[in-house]
C-alpha cells in the first residue's frame, strides 16, 4: 500500500496546530539551521500556525556563518518565515573557557 503523503502532511499539521491551539500561545519558535530536519520542522510550524519565527543560530564556524545561513535564509525566505539571527560565539567560547577551568577538553568534546 503506498503511504498517501499529502494525509501525513496535513495531519503533522494538524497536530501542531492542536498544540499551539491547547498551550495558548499564539506563535512558534524554532531552531533554523539550515538542514533537513529544522526545513522540515519549519514548513510544518508555518503550516500549522502564521505566526512562526526560525532562530538561525551560528557558533564559531565558517559553515555556519556560510552555507547553513544561506540555506536556513532560504527556506525562511521561501515559505515566509520570519528569521532571527543571534550569534553564539561568544557563549561558545565562555562555556569552553569555563570547562578547560575544571577538566581536559579533547577536540571531539570541543567540536561538540
Amino acid at each position: 500500500m503506498a503511504r498517501d503523503y499529502e494525509k501525513e502532511f496535513a495531519n503533522r499539521v494538524a497536530f501542531i496546530r492542536g498544540l499551539v491551539e491547547s498551550s495558548g500561545v499564539d506563535g512558534i519558535v524554532f531552531g533554523n539551521s539550515g538542514g533537513k530536519d529544522s526545513a522540515l520542522v519549519g514548513i510544518l510550524c508555518k503550516f500549522a500556525c502564521e505566526n512562526t519565527v526560525g532562530l538561525i543560530m551560528p557558533c564559531a564556524s565558517k559553515r555556519n556563518f556560510e552555507s547553513d545561513m544561506a540555506d536556513a535564509k532560504e527556506l525562511a525566505e521561501r515559505y515566509g518565515i520570519e528569521t532571527r539571527v543571534i550569534d553564539l560565539t561568544s557563549v561558545r567560547q565562555a562555556e569552553i573557557d569555563r570547562l578547560s577551568e575544571i577538566t581536559t577538553l579533547t577536540n571531539a568534546a570541543v567540536s561538540n
